[in-house]
């Protein structure tokens, strides 16, 4: 493809002089996203049927005599497993994917393929008859159909079936840089939203940051859309790319339209593509069509984006049958979206996530649109939505210093009780963002907003529990760039040398919850507390010196 009209391979007509206005633009726009990597599937003639003897038996003669399958028949479904390569199984539990499937009999942790005496001890593909489907992501892994009780689906799968024996290649959809991930630190949960996200369940916690199953990774895009930090990213088509073509069309249709409003329907490739080249006839001439590869991968940096640059009305097309992740996903970015430009009052800008194309207003967009954002998206992620949704706050009659944003937002700031804060300094080492810092020569604890996530880990290490988030978005960089001071105190000196060792807040708290424990009952014991770490040793060794002497 060379130009964003062929990516969408979409009939439009061209009836109007605004039609073919609007044709052209997207001829006019290149478009080569850069290639990705490739995940690569080996599958061979391996079928695992799961259900009813004799229904699967039904199903096996149906399919051709190079397929080699193997039966499992359930506790809850009839028949026996009376022929070589059938087993009655209870309790057991599916992963994997296409040319990968591993079933396991959680009762003895036993490997079904093994019993069938295949060596790989893998299934290539998993055909479930079952009451219930066995995989229960929400995005079944390629090679794992579960048709339930339709014949028809059934007979899709039949056909689909041999035609996955081979080698097959998908593009690798993410990108994950665990150096900025917020997902934890020294066991202490913090961001988790990919992982929550996922359709697929391709996304687990491994520690201190998360893997992704490029095999199971359909591409669903949620991941990056819900990211806070940007460290997971989509990387086919790159975010960056498509708000660069977006800001091309958007300006080009604002000439041809003398700058009224624009309406921007987005949709996936898949059935928000069936949806749109079923009605084409329902998107207005001044309606900019958008193809993303996945719904859930339209994130906050491109939908502010396109409100910023001139595309006041944003429609998400969601059809039925969309996950319930993704829809999640893109209602919290909606909200999020919807609160800033209410609080900026920017009445005439909405973004709407929809399930058909009728859902779209049929009244006109004629509202006049005056200054816009011209930023091209070459920051990160976390830069570009700020600098969008800042753009609203500049253009508004009554400007914000800030905007509260609903719980759980990427933006926001920390609050502390600084009474109860001893500046131990633990939240400072747990702070993936690095928005936490240390005083330096003297104890305090200093913040710069820009860099927090509000990933939660420092409330979560906090002894004392006196830090709570406060979710917002903080429109002066210049401010929130900068170190601000939390908790500023002397230093607490050493009783003996005059050395500074720690805080005041900190030996207070210390002797407090020491004086009554039977080792810190004398005297001497309570005051080695008030000195530093050198001078408590001399101490000991001088008392216990002192003692042997006599």
């Amino acid at each position: 493809m060379s130009n964003y009209f062929e990516a969408l391979n979409l009939d439009f007509p061209e009836k109007t002089e605004l039609d073919r206005q609007r044709n052209n633009i997207l001829r006019a726009i290149p478009w080569h996203p850069e290639p990705t990597t490739n995940v690569p599937y080996t599958s061979a003639n391996r079928l695992l049927i799961i259900g009813d003897v004799a229904k699967a038996q039904e199903i096996e003669r149906s399919l051709p005599e190079k397929m080699l399958c193997y039966i499992a028949c359930p506790a809850d479904q009839s028949g026996e497993s009376t022929t070589a390569n059938a087993y009655n199984i209870t309790d057991f539990r599916i992963s994997g994917y296409l040319g990968h499937f591993e079933v396991l009999l959680e009762d003895n942790d036993v490997n079904l393929a093994h019993l069938f005496d295949i060596p790989t001890g893998l299934f290539d593909q998993i055909l479930d008859c079952g009451e219930h489907p066995s995989i229960g992501a929400a995005i079944k892994p390629p090679g794992y159909y579960y048709p339930g009780h339709s014949q028809e689906t059934i007979a899709l799968a039949i056909e689909q079936i041999p035609e996955l024996i081979g080698e097959f290649e998908k593009p690798k959809y993410f990108q994950y840089d665990s150096s900025i991930c917020a997902h934890s630190r020294s066991g202490i949960g913090g961001c988790r939203r990919c992982i929550d996200a996922c359709p697929t369940e391709a996304i687990i916690s491994i520690g201190e940051s998360i893997e992704v199953n490029p095999h199971l990774c359909q591409g669903g895009g949620t991941c990056s859309s819900v990211c806070p930090t940007g460290a997971i990213e989509y990387s086919y088509p790159r975010a960056t790319d498509q708000i660069e073509a977006l800001r091309l069309i958007i300006k080009s249709m604002r000439q041809e339209t003398g700058n009224k409003g624009i309406d921007l329907l987005i949709f996936d490739s898949e059935d928000g593509y069936q949806e749109v080249s079923g009605h084409l006839d329902l998107i207005s001439s001044a309606t900019i069509p958008f193809l993303a590869e996945e719904i859930g991968s339209v994130g906050l940096d491109l939908l502010s984006s396109a409100l910023a640059y001139g595309a006041n009305r944003v429609f998400l097309l969601s059809p039925d049958g969309t996950p319930n992740q993704v829809k999640d996903s893109i209602a919290e970015n909606v909200a999020l979206i919807t609160r800033v430009l209410q609080k900026t009052g920017a009445e005439n800008y909405a973004v709407t996530q929809i399930e058909n194309l009728s859902d779209i207003p049929k009244s006109e967009n004629e509202v006049q649109i005056g200054k816009v954002a011209t930023f091209s998206a070459i920051g990160d992620k976390r830069n570009t939505i700020r600098t969008a949704l800042g753009h609203f706050n500049s253009i508004s009659d009554s400007p914000a210093t800030h905007v509260d944003l609903p719980e759980g937002s990427l933006f926001g700031q920390i609050m502390i009780d600084s009474e109860s804060c001893t500046l131990c300094m633990g939240c400072v080492s747990q702070c993936p963002g690095k928005a936490l810092q240390a005083g330096g020569e003297s104890p305090a604890l200093r913040f710069i907003e820009a860099n927090c996530v509000q990933c939660g880990i420092c409330a979560r290490s906090c002894p004392e529990s006196v830090i709570s988030l406060e979710p917002r978005i903080h429109f002066d960089y210049g401010v929130i760039s900068k170190p601000k001071t939390l908790k500023e105190e002397e230093p607490f000196l050493c009783i003996s040398c005059g050395k500074a060792f720690a805080t005041r807040a900190m030996i207070q708290k210390m002797t407090e919850k020491l004086k009554g424990h039977w080792m810190f009952d004398k005297p001497e014991a309570l005051s080695r507390l008030r000195m530093c770490e050198d001078c408590r040793v001399v101490d000991m060794f001088d008392k216990e010196d002192h003692i042997s002497r006599e």
